[in-house]
């Protein structure tokens, strides 16, 4: 999400991954060094971090800074302390990683979405059945695995449209759709003029959405956003045509009679 800030270990997750991939130039680089016949003059260690580093800073305005002796250790066939600590130091198996990774996923393609705290409780039990009481009962699962999962808002979702949401239902209802298109009059395909689609949205004239975030002062424990408290509901039904037209939304208000305020402010021009 652009503009959405990283947190500090995330901030530091990508740092480490640049320096790795620049670190990874240094490495070829410096195996280039030592093919090279003997009666050729090679760079050294330094020489070949102070190249890439002037490079990569030439090419992105960034500093970054190598060690000479971890590259003579990753030019040996060396492991990185990153990926040794991932490999060796995490609390779950590579398998259990991937299996609980699938079922967070699929949870939230359900409708279900898994919370920090429910997350937590499922890889504890699977720790807690290896290591006992050896496992201290913290981590970043989240932050680690960033590149799978993300924190989100959830957004309500009606239980019966969660139901309906499933492999036989789409079938059916696609293979009914298709039916009703293949099959117009005269047995011709309906034209996509002739195809229209309606959805329809409510609105809280004054109460705001929950899902938006406001901005506050840093250290702010509660950032309190005044409303007018109308519950008033207002309907907005849309229209649009399978050949990429539309036509004017229709917006319907609660009332006996029509105001005329209810026709200001109407770009769109709904009716």
């Amino acid at each position: 999400m652009v503009g959405r800030p990283k947190s500090l270990t995330k901030k530091a997750q990508v740092l480490r991954e640049e320096k790795e991939k620049v670190m990874a130039r240094a490495v070829a680089m410096y195996q280039v060094e030592l093919a090279k016949p003997s009666s050729e003059k090679k760079q050294g260690l330094r020489k070949v971090c102070m190249d890439v580093q002037k490079a990569y800073l030439k090419e992105t305005g960034q500093v970054v800074s190598l060690n000479h002796n971890t590259l003579a250790n990753l030019a040996k066939g060396g492991v990185r302390l990153s990926k040794f600590n991932s490999s060796t130091k995490s609390w779950l198996t590579p398998t259990e990683t991937d299996k609980v990774l699938e079922y967070v996923v699929e949870m939230a393609r359900r409708g279900f979405p898994l919370s920090h705290k429910r997350l937590k409780e499922h890889v504890d039990e699977i720790c807690r059945a290896q290591l006992g009481d050896a496992f201290p009962q913290s981590g970043r699962f989240v932050e680690k695995h960033s590149d799978h999962l993300r924190a989100y808002r959830a957004h309500s979702l009606d239980t019966t449209r969660g139901r309906a949401v499933n492999p036989t239902t789409n079938k059916a209802w696609f293979e009914m759709l298709k039916d009703v298109l293949e099959s117009g009059d005269d047995d011709k395909p309906m034209a996509p003029e002739c195809i229209w689609g309606v959805d329809e949205t409510g609105i809280q004239a004054g109460g705001g959405s929950s899902q938006e975030r406001a901005l506050g002062s840093a250290g702010t424990q509660v950032q309190y956003q005044q409303r007018n408290g109308n519950r008033e509901n207002i309907t907005v039904l849309v229209t649009i045509c399978a050949d990429g037209s539309t036509i004017a939304p229709a917006v319907i208000f609660k009332g006996k009679a029509y105001q005329s305020k209810w026709n200001e402010n109407n770009p769109l021009k709904a009716s």
